[in-house]
C-alpha cells in the first residue's frame, strides 16, 4: 500500500508562535479584571478620567444659582478672626436676622455635639424654637467613627430641645479621599435622610425622578461663568449681625427672600475637601458648599445615571464583541493603526455624548481596556485560523 500526496496541497507557513501568545495575555488580561488589585488599579484610573470627564462637561449655568444663598462663618464675621466652633449666640442673632428676610428654608450645616454653655445653648434653642421658619440641622451618625458616645448622647439631647428636623451630613469618600457620590443612608442610622434632601423636603420641593430615593448617586457638579465651583451666592455673616448696613440688609433680602438659605463655616484649613472638580481647580471645597451643589440638582432635578450590574456586562462584553470583530477584519500594519484609531476614538466620543446628552456616565476606562483586549484577540485569532485552515490536507491513501 502507497501513499500519495495531493499536488493541490498548500504548505502551512511557520506557527504564529507569537499570536497564540499573544491570545494567551488577552485571555489572562480578561481574567485578571476578576483580581481584586488589578480590578482597584483599574478603578483608579477610571476614577481620575471620570473626574477629567466632570470637569469638562458638568452642567453650566450663567449666573450664580437662582434658589441657593449661603451664609458663611469666616474670618470676616469676627474681624478677621479665627473662631471655632463658632459661638452659638452669635448664630443665633443671624438665624433671626434670616428668618426677619422670609427664606423658604435654612440649613445649618454644624454638627452639635457638645456644650457651649448654660447661656449661648440657650441662645441657640430659643432661636430654633421660635423662629417660624422651616429649619434642618445637621447631625452626625454611624457613617463616621470619630465623635464619642457621650457626644452622640449630647446630639440626641440638644436635637430634641430644639425640635427641629435633622438630616445627616456625612459624605463619601471615593479612593483618594475624594467626593463623588452622595451618602446613601445606614439601616442603623437615626437618620434616614440627608442633610440636602431634607432640606428640600423642608422647602417643599420633594425630589422627583432618580433624586427621590436616598440611595448614593454621582453628584451633578455646577460650574458656573470662568469655571467657577462655586456658583452660589455667597455672603458672610458678619453682615447679617447687629449694627450691619441697612442698604446691604435690603440688598441681601432680595437673595434670601423665597430661596433656601445654608449656613456654614469658612475658617482656614476647616471642613474642606477635595471633589471630582479637584482635578481640573486642584481646590478643596467648603462641606457646605458641596452640600449646596447636592441640594442644587435635587431642586433642579438634574441627575446622572451609571451602568451597573446587568446593563454594565452587557455593554462590556459588547464593546468587547465589536473589538474582536474589528480586529479580526482590518487588514496591514497601517490600515490597522488606522481604523483602530479611529475606532477608539469614537468610543472616546461615544462615552462623551452618552455623559453630555443621556446623562449617562460609561465605565470608560473598563470598556477601552475590553476593548483592546477583543481588538488584540481578534487579529491574533485570525492569524491561528489562517495558518490551521493553511496546513496540508491528510494525504491521499492508495491501495
Amino acid at each position: 500500500m502507497t501513499v500519495a500526496a495531493s499536488g493541490e496541497e498548500r504548505r502551512a507557513g511557520r506557527f504564529p508562535t507569537f499570536s497564540l501568545l499573544v491570545l494567551f495575555g488577552c485571555i489572562a488580561a480578561a481574567l485578571a479584571l476578576f483580581f481584586p488589585p488589578v480590578r482597584e488599579h483599574i478603578d483608579r484610573i477610571e476614577y481620575w478620567t471620570a473626574d477629567w470627564r466632570t470637569a469638562l462637561l458638568a452642567d453650566r449655568i450663567a449666573d450664580k444659582h437662582p434658589r441657593l444663598t449661603i451664609v458663611l462663618f469666616d474670618p470676616a464675621t469676627f474681624n478677621g478672626g479665627t473662631i471655632s466652633p463658632i459661638p452659638r449666640d452669635t448664630h443665633a442673632q443671624v438665624l433671626r436676622t434670616l428668618a426677619a428676610m422670609h427664606p423658604k428654608a435654612i440649613g445649618l450645616d454644624f454638627y452639635f455635639v457638645a456644650s457651649q454653655g448654660l447661656e449661648k445653648d440657650a441662645a441657640i434653642l430659643n432661636a430654633l424654637r421660635e423662629i417660624d421658619v422651616p429649619i434642618v440641622l445637621g447631625a452626625i451618625d454611624e457613617h463616621t467613627s470619630e465623635f464619642s458616645e457621650r457626644q452622640k448622647a449630647y446630639q440626641t439631647k440638644f436635637l430634641a430641645q430644639a425640635g427641629r428636623t435633622a438630616g445627616y451630613l456625612a459624605l463619601r469618600y471615593d479612593p483618594g479621599h475624594i467626593v463623588r457620590r452622595t451618602s446613601p443612608p445606614l439601616a442603623e442610622s437615626p437618620f434616614q435622610d440627608s442633610f440636602a434632601r431634607q432640606l428640600a423636603l423642608a422647602a417643599r420641593d420633594a425630589p422627583k425622578g432618580h433624586g427621590a430615593s436616598s440611595e448614593s448617586m454621582r453628584i451633578a457638579w455646577l460650574i458656573g461663568p470662568g469655571f467657577d465651583t462655586q456658583p452660589f451666592y455667597m455672603v458672610s455673616a458678619g453682615a447679617l449681625l447687629p449694627g450691619a448696613d441697612p442698604a446691604r440688609l435690603a440688598e441681601l433680602e432680595k437673595r434670601v427672600k423665597g430661596n433656601i438659605v445654608l449656613t456654614g463655616i469658612d475658617m482656614p484649613n476647616s471642613d474642606r475637601h477635595d471633589t471630582a472638580l479637584s482635578v481640573w481647580t486642584d481646590d478643596k471645597m467648603l462641606g457646605v458648599l458641596v452640600h449646596a451643589h447636592i441640594l442644587g440638582q435635587l431642586l433642579d432635578g438634574r441627575y446622572f445615571y451609571e451602568l451597573e450590574g446587568r446593563e454594565r456586562l452587557v455593554f462590556l462584553l459588547a464593546v468587547a464583541l465589536v473589538g474582536l470583530i474589528l480586529g479580526w477584519g482590518v487588514r496591514g500594519k497601517r490600515a490597522s493603526f488606522v481604523n483602530l484609531s479611529v475606532a477608539t476614538a469614537i468610543l472616546v466620543a461615544v462615552d462623551a455624548a452618552c455623559y453630555y446628552f443621556l446623562r449617562t456616565v460609561l465605565p470608560i476606562t473598563l470598556a477601552l481596556y475590553v476593548w483592546f483586549i477583543g481588538v488584540a484577540a481578534g487579529q491574533h485569532l485570525r492569524s491561528l485560523v489562517r495558518w490551521a485552515l493553511a496546513r496540508p490536507a491528510p494525504a491521499a491513501v492508495a491501495a
